[in-house]
């Protein structure tokens, strides 16, 4: 587009294909935010284990052999 000399449909081409790069680049940033997020988070399944006497705090799971 900025060499100047684009028809009207190749001018919107260029402008839909900006706008989905900056709402890619947006969505990654977001990723990679939440990727940073995840172990501070509890997952369903440990809280599920921990509840039940099946996990330590600290997410370690706790064996018992039955005599």
């Amino acid at each position: 587009m900025r060499g100047g000399d684009l028809d009207q449909r190749s001018k919107i081409a260029v402008g839909v294909r900006a706008g989905e790069k900056k709402a890619l680049v947006q969505i990654n940033e977001i990723f990679r935010e939440r990727e940073l997020e995840l172990d501070a988070l509890e997952f369903y399944q440990e809280r599920r284990l921990k509840d039940l006497g099946l996990a330590g705090e600290q997410g370690e799971i706790i064996f018992w052999e039955s005599k």
